[in-house]
């Protein structure tokens, strides 16, 4: 792989700190989040999380944690909406998680109570069996109504029922064109950016949304702004924060941000608590840790390490192309923008600092400082597109709604949960193509000077209407 992309290593000072997973010893035990995907149907966590479910359900509507309450929560706070721009995605939703799961544990009275992560990219990607087969973990069975407006979603009241788009049996991996945010080699390429902006507007705007759009469609409550009334949700989005917890081990610096979410939600007894995002930066001062194949994470990485092995210094990021030509996508068709581009080799194939051993020597996922990405701009959306998954292919004129996710011309894929119909000024989307770009380059077929991108728009789910969306223009650059 490195010779394949050209690195460089030489002697230098260490850029990046190996990826460690910390064992350190906690004042208390920690509350373990483990794989779903890797639990026995009959795991005591579904009948657990099931009675939780039911116990909210039975609360009344004055009590905060009562389950539309919870959802409304998300409605009328989450900072959705700006893949580069919601700084605080993660922060947020570390705190949201925090209190859902002390909320169940209360009421089930286990407070050792931990929310398991759906591992997106583990077999075909398919929601557990149980959340099917057991009533209370259906969002079929409670057929909720949603039937609420936030100005922090949207001017348009969310009306999704009570449906999965994702039937039993099927992944968000199967669908050979809607499928790849979820792949090793996506995800992976998430992890290495080092960036705290780019990586959470990736890891929002690729995985997070996609999985949203295919497990709820046009229609089902993941969709859209009440998508807390599936219980799905908060393994899904104890995901997104496990993948977080393994970027920050692996010597990466979320930033503590000065965001205050005091009263937006609620502990395991039900009354407002102070919260803000600083205070979630490391999840070993939260009492919860996640289990992995690589082992137990239980914080960030304490700080750098020596290696043996030293990288060049990685290149700066550096404006490759730009186009304002904005145009309207179209669903289900192909919309080519053509970049005129300059270094686009030399960024390619320039040095890059890279992780490559822990401390005690041990082989880690590598985490390259440079990347080459487009940025989608001025990406303006209706309430009605909110089901689209977008693909994005490089220098593949003939790319149209069947090209499959596994072509070599593919990038990647964003999605708009949460932007949708926003009231703000357009937003913004991310694609790394750097893969597709060295694909391109060892067959011989790429050009220095220019590059187009195919951007193909794809309605998901039963009765979502055949509706694209704006964009003002396309960056190329280098990070």
């Amino acid at each position: 792989m490195i010779n394949r992309r050209q690195f460089v290593i030489g002697a230098g000072s260490v850029l990046a700190t190996p990826f460690i997973l910390r064992r350190s010893a906690l004042a208390q035990t920690p509350r373990v989040r483990r794989d779903v995907m890797a639990m026995a149907p009959d795991d005591p966590f579904f009948s657990d999380y099931a009675d939780a479910v039911r116990a909210m359900h039975g609360l009344g509507s004055g009590d905060g944690r009562n389950w539309r309450n919870q959802a409304l929560i998300h409605l009328n706070h989450c900072p959705h909406g700006g893949p580069t721009t919601a700084m605080d995605f993660v922060h947020w939703h570390r705190n949201y998680i925090l209190f859902y799961e002390q909320i169940c544990g209360t009421l089930i009275g286990k407070s050792d109570f931990a929310l398991p992560y759906w591992n997106w990219q583990s077999g075909i990607g398919q929601i557990p069996d149980p959340f099917y087969d057991r009533n209370e973990l259906n969002v079929v069975y409670w057929n909720d109504p949603s039937d609420a407006q936030s100005d922090n979603w949207g001017p348009d009241e969310v009306t999704t029922t009570g449906v999965r788009a994702l039937a039993k049996g099927s992944g968000l991996k199967q669908d050979p064109q809607r499928g790849g945010a979820f792949t090793d080699q996506n995800i992976e390429s998430i992890q290495r950016l080092t960036d705290y902006s780019l990586y959470t507007g990736r890891l929002e705007g690729s995985p997070h949304n996609s999985a949203h759009v295919i497990a709820g469609g046009f229609q089902g409550h993941m969709g859209d702004g009440m998508s807390p009334l599936d219980p799905i949700f908060w393994l899904h989005h104890c995901n997104v924060d496990r993948l977080a917890a393994e970027w920050q081990a692996a010597g990466n610096t979320m930033p503590p941000l000065d965001d205050n979410f005091d009263g937006q939600f609620v502990d395991g007894e039900g009354r407002p608590v102070p919260a803000n995002s600083a205070s979630v930066v490391n999840i070993g001062n939260l009492g919860y840790a996640y289990e992995t194949p690589s082992g137990l994470i239980t914080g960030p990485a304490p700080g750098p390490v020596a290696m043996s092995l030293f990288a060049a210094p990685a290149p700066q990021a550096a404006m490759l192309g730009t186009t304002d030509q904005g145009q309207q996508a179209a669903a289900n068709s192909t919309t080519n923008v053509s970049v005129d581009t300059s270094n686009l080799s030399e960024a390619l194939f320039s040095a890059r600092s890279f992780r490559l051993f822990s401390r005690q020597g041990e082989a880690k996922l590598g985490a390259e400082s440079g990347r080459v990405l487009a940025r989608i701009t001025g990406v303006d959306v209706s309430n009605a597109a909110r089901s689209l998954i977008v693909n994005v292919f490089v220098n593949l004129p003939e790319a149209n709604p069947q090209t499959p996710f596994t072509d070599p011309h593919y990038a990647g894929t964003f999605s708009f949960f949460g932007m949708a119909g926003k009231m703000h000024h357009p937003g913004s989307y991310l694609v790394d193509i750097t893969d597709a770009l060295t694909q391109l380059a060892e067959l011989g077929r790429l050009s220095s000077s220019e590059l187009t991108l195919q951007i193909v728009p794809l309605p998901t789910g039963e009765g979502a209407p055949d509706v694209g969306f704006s964009f003002g223009g396309v960056e190329i650059f280098r990070t």
